[in-house]
């Protein structure tokens, strides 16, 4: 038990590193020196310098949808129709720029320059404000319903995918100990119990029911990744018996405008996620397979 605490410590780091560094060939690697950031939205060295000011909001991402924190946010933009900049950051560590912008060093983070360059962090964070700011706009949004019930059944769902749901998954992704892939899985898919009984109460097609809403955008950018990454490295499907409201849920929600725009293809996300599978990580007691 204790070999598994400590696999999900180390993890929380790898969770991070999806967020934080460059995870595919082609990108430029965190060892090598940079004199020079260029950013696709079209800011260079410094985007805290002469960003223009009509500029909605700019939202900063990883390079190539790579981050499914930051995917949560790009979702939730495109479903609200807000006009915004995409900016990419690249490296690890940040560039300093970008640490005045968020001093986590994390992405995703959203700026407003017409609102005095406010800035906003944390992904769940980032969905609840730009639903605020679309209500403020007089948009019509359901992603955030106004019934405090609804609200709080949201927020509950989300602080599982975080604390519980996502550990799960990547800690059985990651172990290379066959004798506890049946236990890690047997966890995972008791964390996964939670959205499927959900959507049976709900009777769906999405998690709270008829409207689509930022519980389901806090967990699909997860489930998208299980998916492919579990079916390739371990051999996994999600069982159809046990998780018949899920997978059809999985397929609405990948038809989405939303989601094809902010998504990686499956061979994308395979090298991705590569990296830090195939590799001997030894920090944190990840996968020791001593007690």
């Amino acid at each position: 038990a204790t070999t598994l605490v400590t696999m999900r410590g180390a993890l929380l780091l790898i969770i991070g590193q999806l967020c934080s560094s460059h995870l595919a060939t082609g990108f430029v690697s965190a060892e090598i020196p940079r004199t020079r950031t260029v950013l696709s939205g079209g800011y260079e060295h410094d985007a805290t310098i002469g960003a223009d000011p009509s500029t909605p909001i700019q939202f900063f991402t990883m390079p190539g949808n790579t981050c499914p924190y930051a995917q949560r946010t790009h979702i939730t933009l495109k479903e609200l129709c807000l006009p915004f900049d995409m900016t990419e950051v690249p490296g690890i560590p940040k560039p300093d720029w970008y640490l005045k912008i968020n001093p986590r060093g994390k992405v995703p983070a959203l700026r407003v320059p017409s609102a005095d360059y406010a800035v906003v962090y944390e992904s769940g964070i980032c969905n609840e404000f730009l639903c605020d700011y679309a209500t403020m706009l007089q948009h019509d949004q359901n992603l955030l319903p106004k019934d405090p019930f609804l609200r709080a059944s949201i927020r509950l769902l989300n602080d599982h995918c975080d604390s519980v749901f996502a550990k799960t998954q990547f800690t059985y992704l990651m172990n290379k100990d066959d004798n506890k892939d049946g236990e890690l899985c047997a966890e995972m898919e008791s964390a996964l119990d939670t959205y499927e009984g959900a959507l049976a109460e709900s009777k769906g097609p999405y998690l709270l029911g008829s409207e689509f809403t930022l519980a389901d955008v806090h967990i699909l950018p997860f489930i998208q990744r299980l998916v492919i990454t579990l079916r390739h490295w371990k051999n996994y499907e999600l069982p159809k018996g046990r998780y018949s409201n899920i997978l059809p849920w999985l397929d609405t929600c990948l038809e989405r405008k939303s989601l094809k725009e902010s998504s990686m293809s499956k061979e994308k996300t395979i090298e991705v996620y590569k990296r830090f599978v195939e590799a001997d990580y030894k920090f944190g007691g990840l996968n020791k397979s001593e007690k």
